[in-house]
């Protein structure tokens, strides 16, 4: 159960890593799962390593992963962090390759301060610092320090591009290291990234957003609606589901009208 503390910490910091929230005996469940997405999405061929592979919508696809989605221990990171009409926008499977530049914020388009973002990331790898774990910029969601880190954006095309005199890998963060069982929730407007990884590592993720309220906001998931290819389109198997949580984690999109994903 998330205490207000922890809603402040995510509040302020842009980021929570809630210890062994799952069993070993889950852990191994969803890993079989998983790989059986991934090979079945790469038409039963060998993972080259050559590239990420996302996989979207994910948790959808099997039983144990989409339990997850309202499981007590999920559902309650949304309520606390987002309140009780959060709603899922999109899950997600990546076999991740390389590093991951930083990036954050988007301020060409950028999302509304009230509305909250809560990416529930699921690492089945052990990650350190050194190999992959999720870095973050404490506090970077939030403007005007975002603006300051935009040029960070720039070593995506340039890894030795130093706008602060250091390296990606030596930009000052916190490193997020993980074993499997935990959980780490972030909000993708936070700065974050990763390096030294090994090929072929985990990573799922459930993500959620606050109810929007206001015109800006309503207007705002409409054209990200538009924008994206898989997100906020939500999956036949949940629309048709007969869980509570599920039906009311998807009857906004449902009520904007927005397409289905079938699978």
């Amino acid at each position: 159960m998330l205490t207000s503390e922890h809603k402040a910490h995510f509040d302020v910091f842009g980021y929570l890593v809630l210890r062994q929230l799952l069993t070993p005996e889950e852990v191994a469940i969803m890993k079989k799962e998983s790989v059986e997405i991934f090979e079945e999405a790469r038409g039963g061929a060998a993972f080259d390593g050559k590239k990420r592979q996302p996989v979207q919508p994910f948790f959808e696809r099997r039983p144990f992963l989409s339990s997850l989605v309202d499981d007590d221990r999920i559902y309650d990171i949304g309520e606390t962090l987002l309140g009780p009409d959060f709603y899922l926008s999109v899950t997600e499977g990546n076999l991740h390759v390389g590093d991951t530049a930083w990036h954050g914020s988007d301020l060409d388009d950028p999302r509304p301060e009230s509305l909250i973002h809560a990416k529930i990331a699921f690492y089945l790898d052990p990650v350190t610092k050194d190999t992959g774990c999720l870095r973050v910029i404490p506090g970077s969601h939030r403007r005007p320090f975002a603006d300051h880190l935009q040029i960070l954006k720039q070593q995506h095309d340039d890894p030795t591009n130093e706008p602060f005199g250091v390296s990606g890998p030596d930009t000052p963060c916190v490193p997020l290291e993980s074993q499997p069982g935990d959980v780490v929730v972030f909000t993708e407007n936070t700065f974050h990234a990763a390096f030294g990884g090994e090929t072929g590592r985990h990573q799922h993720a459930i993500n959620f957003f606050s109810c929007p309220k206001t015109e800006e906001e309503f207007n705002w998931v409409r054209n990200m609606y538009k924008r994206w290819e898989y997100g906020l389109r939500p999956a036949e198997p949940f629309v048709n589901s007969d869980r509570p949580r599920i039906r009311r984690m998807i009857s906004l999109l449902i009520e904007e009208g927005f397409e289905t994903f079938k699978l």
